[in-house]
């Protein structure tokens, strides 16, 4: 400690602009203005909107916008009222996929169906609109973990080309999963 101080910590340095307004010669900052709201622009029909999108887009842009609405178009005729899947809560979602699962099982016993055959089923109804195998995939995975529906893995005893074996393949934390599994109640003669 110096001789002249009384403190034992060292002097703090300040900036220039913190001695000035001390002394007076800068003025505080002023209460910051709010920001102005953004006015959203407004809101066309959907008609026009999609012909002022037209009317931006490149040839090739065109091209790749109708492909898709014709896709939209074709999957929600096949679909009819039923909302697509990407758009279901975990719970839905489950028991659609469920709902299918059964229909593709019947006339056989061993409850299980592989992922990409199901998905394959969806897409063919036009349920899939939005929805890659991809993100199908982890949203089973996602009903799997909350007990929704169960998955199973392929055993070596089973009878399936590689493709479906490879494109059912779900790897989460060590596991390994092919199958939805279905769980039947067993039938008066098999007790």
């Amino acid at each position: 400690m110096s001789p002249g101080r009384l403190s034992p910590f060292p002097k703090r340095k300040s900036s220039t602009k913190m001695r000035a307004q001390r002394s007076g010669s800068i003025a505080p900052p002023r209460a910051s203005v709010p920001p102005r709201a953004s006015v959203p622009p407004p809101m066309l029909d959907p008609a026009s909107e999609l012909l002022a999108l037209l009317a931006e887009l490149s040839p090739h842009g065109v091209a790749a916008l109708l492909a898709h609405a014709r896709k939209l178009r074709d999957d929600e005729r096949r679909r009819g009222a039923a909302p697509p899947l990407i758009v279901l809560s975990p719970r839905d979602f489950a028991v659609r996929v469920m709902l299918l699962a059964n229909e593709l099982l019947l006339g056989r016993d061993d409850g299980k169906v592989f992922i990409a055959a199901l998905f394959r089923s969806l897409e063919e109804r036009g349920e899939t609109s939005g929805l890659g195998l991809a993100e199908f995939k982890n949203r089973l995975l996602m009903a799997h973990q909350a007990g929704l529906l169960m998955l199973s893995r392929f055993e070596l005893g089973e009878r399936a080309d590689a493709a479906t074996i490879t494109a059912s393949e779900i790897r989460h934390l060590g596991a390994t999963f092919h199958h939805v599994l279905i769980r039947r109640p067993k039938s008066e003669g098999s007790k």
